[in-house]
């Protein structure tokens, strides 16, 4: 029963004109939408409870306007539990909104932290969410710094290595190579001119042969793009593979759709390219030299 919904243009700020719902009116849109389909019903339902979306997303971000993208999931929570709600249980949709809103935005949050995903294990899951925590009460606690990792692995259930692995990934987002080193003239450094080479005396034929495979795998990889439909390829180009990648709105508005058609039609084109990577032998051989698997 999880129909589109649009929710109408945000006016500027952070405050919403959302209406008011009593509990007999609120179950009466739950009824509506669970016993008969009313989509008005259900989105009324949803716009009234919109800020605590928004106010959900915007604690995560901890500061600053939230991604659209985090409130778009928020908003996706909100549908989520109107397909679920139960007015007849006696509670609030708000206090059941609040749990399915909060487990899509961990969700994403957790996905979308960096290119390198960790295990979706829930006990890493928790440390991710609750490292900081653990650390400062752990802290004012008086355990010394280097009995910190076996404290929280304990208090998580999980070795020390893997209280490590969230801490390195915490400690700060996927960067651009590419990103200038200073916001000042144009044609500056990049980061990348700052990394040291790993072996100065690396022979030519190799370095040469290293251009050559990087140069055919990027051949391949535009031939199996060629072949997706031309909406998902560029829906696919735009949101991850360019320097800039774009939001799932900008896209929605260029293609006159939902930012969760986006979504959906990225991770399909994701799907068939994997598909089609792990299928073609060369480019297989050329991504397991490089430690990638498809």
């Amino acid at each position: 029963m999880n129909k589109p919904f649009r929710p109408p243009q945000r006016r500027r700020g952070t405050a919403f004109s959302s209406e008011f719902l009593d509990a007999p009116t609120e179950a009466g849109l739950a009824r509506a939408w669970r016993d008969k389909g009313d989509e008005k019903a259900r989105d009324r339902l949803v716009l009234a409870h919109r800020a605590l979306a928004w106010s959900a997303a915007a604690r995560i971000t901890r500061g600053g306007r939230p991604d659209e993208d985090l409130i778009q999931q928020a908003n996706l929570g909100l549908l989520k539990a109107a397909d679920r709600f139960d007015p007849d249980m006696g509670f609030r949709f708000s206090t059941y909104a609040t749990w399915w809103v909060r487990a899509e935005i961990q969700d994403y949050t957790y996905g979308d932290w960096s290119l390198i995903r960790l295990p979706g294990s829930s006990s890493l899951r928790r440390v991710f969410f609750g490292l900081r925590k653990a650390e400062a009460e752990l802290q004012a606690e008086g355990v010394a710094p280097e009995d910190l990792d076996a404290a929280i692995g304990l208090r998580f259930g999980v070795d020390a290595d893997k209280i490590a692995l969230v801490r390195e990934r915490l400690a700060g987002r996927d960067m651009s190579l590419n990103q200038p080193i200073s916001s000042g003239d144009e044609g500056g450094a990049d980061w990348q001119d700052m990394l040291a080479d790993p072996d100065p005396e690396a022979d030519a034929e190799v370095r040469v042969g290293a251009a050559r495979a990087k140069a055919r795998l990027a051949a391949l990889m535009a031939e199996h793009l060629a072949r997706l439909p031309a909406r998902d390829r560029q829906i696919l180009e735009g949101s991850v593979m360019e320097e800039d990648h774009r939001t799932l709105a900008d896209l929605g508005e260029e293609f006159q759709i939902s930012r969760e058609r986006v979504r959906q039609l990225r991770e399909r084109a994701l799907g068939v390219l994997r598909k089609a990577l792990a299928e073609d032998p060369a480019a297989r051989d050329l991504l397991a030299e490089d430690g990638v698997a498809v």
